[in-house]
């Protein structure tokens, strides 16, 4: 009966172990060059852009390791309506490293873009990935300053699941 009763119990270990979610958090620092284009519309301005450039991340736990690098892009919309201004973009950040990419969605309504000295603060949707960031979600804030009007430093906080 022991013998069972041990059988039962690293059978069920070794089962529901992979169901268990891989989670942890990281932060980063990104810099990057976009390149925008600028119309009037009624009522405001339409921006939009490519940015690229290159992150390492600072400190990390789980899936995120210090000193890890990625190359991203993102492509980038900025409304302007009434005094308001609404930045969105998608991104893809590549890691050689593990060969995954990590796609996201970022959003803010402050601040500036694409001027210098401009910066806000603003959150960003993990939407998935590829490779070990396959099924991945999660969230970051971060806060950006451009130091010219195409180059940008970005720090980000992130948390994350799978």
């Amino acid at each position: 009966m022991k013998r069972f009763i041990k059988f039962l119990a690293l059978t069920s270990v070794l089962l529901a172990s992979p169901t268990y979610a891989a989670e942890g958090t990281y932060e980063n620092m990104a810099m990057g060059d976009a390149v925008f284009n600028t119309i009037e519309i009624a009522g405001g301005s339409l921006m939009m852009g490519k940015a690229t450039g290159t992150a390492v991340i600072t400190t990390g736990t789980g899936l995120f390791k210090p000193n890890m690098t990625s190359e991203w892009t993102c492509l980038i919309s900025a409304l302007e309506e009434g005094g308001a201004k609404v930045i969105q973009a998608n991104c893809e950040a590549y890691f050689a490293e593990i060969d995954s990419s990590l796609f996201s969605e970022i959003k803010r309504k402050t601040g500036d873009i694409g001027s210098e000295d401009s910066k806000g603060e603003g959150s960003m949707t993990m939407t998935g990935g590829t490779g070990q960031f396959s099924g991945m979600s999660g969230s970051c804030e971060y806060a950006i300053q451009y130091i010219s009007v195409t180059k940008s430093v970005t720090k980000q906080i992130c948390s994350y699941s799978m």
